[in-house]
């Protein structure tokens, strides 16, 4: 389908349906939950595609009843000739639904600006610090996103394919505190990121979309097969589905269980650490009876409370505690983008890249930063 003129954007044609009305309920609830009764400045992440253009919508009927004030913001990732056009299309969008919105577009292609990550990791990276610069700008309080109930359970199934363990399996969070940029130890700020609709079907959320009359911008690199989340949406999923109709329901429940689990585990981890780390190093000696399962937990928070990312896989997690292990000193385990840890007197010690700043001191707590658990690395999109 090629996508109309930006000046061509029909109006808004239909307004809410019954079925809709209690996706707006349910959202109206989610922001009540976690802002009671002020007003919070929300910024929407629009993509200009249906989940996006469905989560601008539903919040759009909220500013008009006066539960939020709200900003639509849109990323130019310069990653298709038709990007920019795109973005005309979006503000187009926007001004007929008389919603302020700000574009903001790369400085360079996300692969040139970071190089050595993969293009989805490399334009996560612009979106999210475009997203940081522009609620700094509003004053927002959090950025919404439009994931839904398939987005988690493709996100569950990538972690397993990964090898993260229980951290994966917890999926995305619907209310987190993500610190940008999470790359570096340096000049971190926090984004609370929201998204009310992670449990609802796509269909619903689609609906909306639908019914609005508006143009859905269509992203051709949701439908190539070389990026995995799109075999696993297309191919993997239809499949476990046809195996065990209601398969993608149950990962999302599964998500919700291993975060509870996941949540009770953090909190004897922490407790451990906070006698466990000295001057940055970890005193492994304190654990060497623990179970397996709690060693991991401790391995990702002191990682996170050094670095700012507890995000690592599973082997590498179990790399590392192999080398607290053998006891070999002057021993390092690259734990990615450059980082390592060390074994050095009957402890691990987290190196930087060379020529980073070497300073890895408890920087994550005394920043602000959440847990691991609540920092969700490869879901957003």
């Amino acid at each position: 389908m090629t996508n109309p003129p930006a000046d061509d954007i029909p109006p808004i044609s239909r307004p809410f349906g019954s079925s809709e009305i209690g996706l707006v309920q349910r959202t109206r609830a989610f922001i009540a939950d976690r802002f009671g009764a002020s007003r919070p400045r929300l910024l929407v992440g629009y993509s200009g595609g249906g989940d996006s253009l469905a989560l601008l919508l539903v919040m759009r009927e909220l500013a008009r009843v006066e539960v939020c004030e709200l900003t639509a913001v849109h990323v130019d990732h310069r990653l298709r000739d038709e990007a920019e056009q795109d973005a005309h299309r979006v503000a187009s969008i926007c001004r007929s639904l008389g919603v302020a919105v700000m574009v903001r577009q790369s400085s360079d292609h996300p692969a040139t600006l970071y190089p050595g990550v993969g293009i989805e990791e490399a334009a996560r990276r612009v979106r999210f610090e475009a997203f940081l610069d522009v609620a700094a700008d509003a004053g927002a309080d959090a950025v919404l996103l439009g994931h839904h109930a398939r987005d988690q359970a493709e996100t569950v199934l990538l972690h397993v394919l990964r090898g993260s363990g229980l951290h994966g399996l917890s999926g995305m969070s619907a209310d987190t505190v993500l610190e940008v940029p999470w790359w570096n130890g340096e000049d971190r700020s926090s984004l609370r990121v929201l998204r009310p609709f992670l449990t609802e079907k796509p269909e619903e959320v689609r609906r909306v979309a639908d019914r609005s009359g508006l143009l859905i911008i269509k992203d051709p690199s949701n439908d190539d097969p070389s990026f995995r989340r799109n075999r696993i949406r297309h191919e993997l999923l239809p499949l476990m589905e046809d195996v065990a109709p209601g398969a993608s329901g149950r990962l999302v429940s599964l998500a919700e269980i291993v975060r509870e689990d996941e949540a009770a585990l953090e909190d004897v981890a922490d407790r451990l650490l906070e006698r466990a780390v000295v001057d940055g190093a970890l005193d492994w000696e304190t654990f060497w009876g623990a179970p397996l399962g709690l060693k991991r937990c401790l391995v990702r928070n002191w990682v996170f409370l050094l670095h700012g990312s507890g995000d690592l896989s599973l082997d590498r997690v179990d790399a590392v505690i192999a080398l607290a292990e053998r006891g070999q000193g002057s021993k390092r385990v690259e734990i990615g983008a450059g980082w390592s840890v060390e074994y050095r007197k009957r402890g691990l010690r987290l190196v930087p890249p060379e020529g980073a700043s070497g300073n890895c001191g408890s920087r994550g707590r005394r920043r602000g930063c959440q847990h691991p658990s609540s920092v969700r690395r490869s879901g957003a999109r």
